[in-house]
């Protein structure tokens, strides 16, 4: 297979052109790493982001035990039952896109996504329950509910961009507007680089090697989502179920970008876009207006 271009080609969520200007601190979180690049920080700002990023794992991480997400997915009542904000925002941002994308981003395929590899099972079930209309959320105050006790979650698809989403209007308060901010892939190109120019952000095809740049898109105040068949695979199988056939989606896309001013909305919308397909996807991307980056695969 080899990668044929639809639209534009893929963009490499990493800065070009390396500034001396620039300061970069990064860390771990949820099984993925951060980075911000910018002039205007400092070791406490870069404590803080840490700090933050850690309370949301300790909330949305499908890896950990004690993580409020898997205590909802290990608890069998179908009452509604108290969670912290946060996991209802993002459980209510991914049944929005879902409704939006019909049902091609469901939340609820955490059996599905642990018995293919990509997940740790972390309950005792053996049941396989989908679907995310059984899935209730409130705000006030913020609970959850499942109508089917089985019914597990993982917010996987959202998480990454919710949490920049946040880091964004974290930094803006602290009185930051230029930086360029990170979170397993997902990109924040925020203000403008050092030169006082758009961030330049990297452009390669799913074959190049790591870091290896063909083209820069100038971004500035918007966030770049990327969801791909050809990053998470189990042998030939890819991490991306399909939720209308519960199988992993067999698809002529090799990747797709969202530029949005949410990176929890491109976050989201990525991944639908991709479980959608070509046809299907540039149809619902052309209805909710979206900024779209497609990289086809074909047969030599």
């Amino acid at each position: 297979m080899r990668p044929s271009l639809f639209g534009l080609l893929l963009v490499l969520l990493v800065a070009c052109s390396p500034n001396p200007a620039l300061k970069m601190f990064s860390g771990p979180t949820i099984g993925t790493t951060w980075s911000l690049q910018t002039v205007e920080a400092d070791s406490a700002l870069q404590e803080l982001i840490q700090t933050h990023l850690d309370q949301r794992e300790a909330v949305l991480s499908h890896w950990r035990k004690d993580s409020a997400l898997s205590v909802f997915n290990a608890a069998t009542s179908t009452e509604w039952q108290p969670v912290p904000r946060e996991l209802v925002e993002v459980v209510t941002l991914a049944r929005r896109i879902a409704d939006q994308t019909d049902g091609a981003l469901d939340i609820t395929l955490a059996p599905m996504i642990e018995a293919a590899g990509f997940a740790p099972k972390l309950t005792a079930s053996t049941s396989v329950v989908t679907g995310w209309q059984h899935l209730h959320a409130r705000l006030d105050p913020p609970a959850l509910k499942k109508d089917v006790p089985e019914l597990r979650i993982n917010v996987a698809s959202v998480t990454e961009g919710f949490v920049i989403d946040e880091l964004i209007t974290m930094l803006k308060v602290k009185g930051m507007s230029d930086f360029l901010l990170e979170v397993g892939g997902e990109v924040a190109a925020m203000g403008l680089s050092p030169t006082g120019q758009p961030w330049q952000v990297g452009i390669q095809t799913p074959e190049a090697a790591p870091g290896k740049v063909m083209e820069t898109l100038p971004l500035s105040d918007v966030c770049v989502s990327t969801s791909g068949s050809y990053r998470h695979r189990q042998g030939s199988q890819t991490h991306l179920i399909d939720p209308r056939t519960g199988r992993p989606i067999s698809s002529a896309l090799a990747s797709v970008s969202v530029i949005h001013p949410s990176c929890a909305l491109a976050d989201g919308y990525a991944t639908a876009l991709m479980v959608l397909g070509p046809d299907r996807g540039k149809t619902v991307a052309e209805k909710l207006g979206l900024r779209v980056i497609w990289i086809l695969e074909q047969t030599n």
